[in-house]
């Protein structure tokens, strides 16, 4: 190919799909409109201190992901203990949730409403899910949803249960079987497997140092990383995108360049809109549809250590808005630049127009302690200092009509032949970290190899988190 390939957005999957194209030969540039590169996944420095967005641990059974980890990262890497636990009622609980664990913390009276609730759900089953709130009761019964899965999804996607699609359970949600964990909790069971795993890989210096060594490899092949540039327009002529406006966010200008192929990871509903000449009315009208969740990250330097053990919480609370809180003092040393003090991440979720995207950094900071200090996290502490982060877009909404807009757009884009969309914003998933890898260097073998993947089929409905259906014929990631 004579043009280069362009690929829209430097997150987890555009890195990937780059790192493979200039491992198979192919001329790359890759555009990205932050000043650094890995997305929802890259690291940050304040202070000396290296800060992720939230937690990114790495734990992955897809054989070519793995092999890409270590290839980049080589020595670059730590063991992390894994602990994450619900905070509910003034306790901790494992997650995923160990059915044991609640029966033997809430007490009797409490355990009998859920076993009895629990047999009533099995002993009458629901029909097919029609929600999140059908899909978890009937798995767990109507008191573990209201104890558990209710408050802090509706406090995550800011709506009713009722109005989330199933498919988001299936893929988040690990099931638990009741019945072992009542002989558990009776002492009668002692040889039952943990569901969890006890310490996964990470990179030394933050998350985001696998996509900026993958950026440093790039460059030192010659390729092209453009920082701080957006797509402005895609001009396409019959099935094929042939010209794409670029804008520098730093002086303005704008270029128009020649793609050979597009690989996209912006934001599925952006890519559908930025289209010359615009797709159809019901293709656009199905695309407006599509709504993302906002993230609002406010990062508190406390005085002390070992604060709590926990890599992160889950802030199962009504009375507070933070949902999930990040200790960076329990991931990889070489983050932190003393011992005495401690980076924490509070997590907020919002739309664009609710006062909490718009509320200016001072209250957020104030916010976020106080509410640290009312739920137990944080007693006479100092903090240091802070900052926050307004993140857009985070989470894409299963909700509504979102199966059949998605339908009409992928209908839509399969039309072009020289275009893929990969990644959480561009193909419209929840994805994991290694999902969207996943989907990066299996588009680039669509490019040597026309139609060999269908990325649709990345983290696929029925699956849970980290697990996903292999190809067949695995890819092997070479120098």
């Amino acid at each position: 190919m004579g043009d280069p390939i362009y690929i829209l957005g430097a997150g987890p999957a555009g890195m990937a799909a780059a790192y493979r194209l200039n491992q198979l030969g192919f001329s790359v540039v890759v555009v990205e409109r932050e000043e650094k590169v890995g997305g929802l996944a890259k690291s940050i420095q304040y202070q000396g201190f290296i800060l992720d967005y939230g937690p990114h641990r790495f734990f992955t059974k897809i054989l070519p992901v793995r092999e890409l980890w270590n290839q980049v990262l080589e020595s670059e890497q730590v063991t992390v203990r894994r602990l994450t636990r619900i905070y509910y009622r003034k306790q901790y609980f494992q997650y995923p949730i160990q059915a044991w664990e609640v029966l033997r913390k809430v007490g009797w009276w409490e355990s009998l409403h859920i076993v009895l609730s629990y047999l009533w759900a099995q002993l009458i089953p629901r029909p097919a899910p029609q929600n999140f709130a059908d899909w978890v009761k009937g798995k767990f019964g109507t008191r573990l949803f209201q104890m558990f899965f209710e408050g802090y999804t509706e406090k995550l996607w800011g709506i009713p249960c009722t109005e989330i699609s199933a498919d988001w359970a299936a893929q988040r949600i690990k099931g638990l079987s009741l019945g072992q964990a009542i002989q558990k909790a009776l002492g009668w069971n002692r040889s039952l497997a943990k569901s969890l795993i006890d310490q996964f890989q990470f990179p030394r210096l933050g998350s985001g140092q696998l996509y900026e060594k993958m950026q440093e490899y790039l460059l030192a092949e010659g390729q092209k990383v453009l920082l701080n540039t957006e797509v402005v327009t895609l001009r396409h002529r019959g099935s094929q995108v042939v010209e794409l406006q670029l804008r520098n966010l730093q002086d303005g200008s704008e270029t128009w360049v020649s793609p050979s192929h597009v690989i996209s990871s912006i934001p599925l509903t952006v890519l559908v809109q930025s289209l010359r000449k615009l797709p159809p009315p019901q293709v656009l009208q199905a695309a407006r549809n599509l709504r993302f969740r906002n993230t609002v990250l406010v990062y508190l330097i406390v005085q002390g250590s070992q604060l709590f053990p926990d890599n992160w919480l889950y802030i199962n609370d009504p009375t507070v808005g933070v949902g999930r809180v990040t200790n960076f003092a329990n991931w990889s040393p070489a983050m932190l630049p003393n011992q005495e003090q401690t980076p924490l991440c509070c997590e907020y979720w919002c739309n664009f127009g609710d006062p909490l995207w718009q509320a200016p950094e001072e209250e957020l900071l104030a916010l976020a302690e106080k509410e640290l200090r009312q739920i137990g996290l944080l007693h006479d502490q100092k903090i240091y200092s802070g900052f926050v982060v307004r993140l857009p877009r985070t989470y894409p909404i299963y909700t509504g009509s979102y199966k059949e807009d998605l339908a009409i757009l992928q209908e839509y884009l399969s039309q072009f032949e020289n275009l893929q969309v990969v990644g959480r914003y561009g193909s419209f998933k929840y994805n994991n970290q290694d999902h969207s890898l996943l989907m990066g260097l299996l588009a680039a073998e669509n490019i040597l190899r026309p139609g060999s993947h269908n990325l649709w089929q990345v983290n696929s409905d029925d699956d849970y988190h980290e697990e996903i259906k292999v190809p067949s014929s695995p890819l092997t990631i070479q120098r």
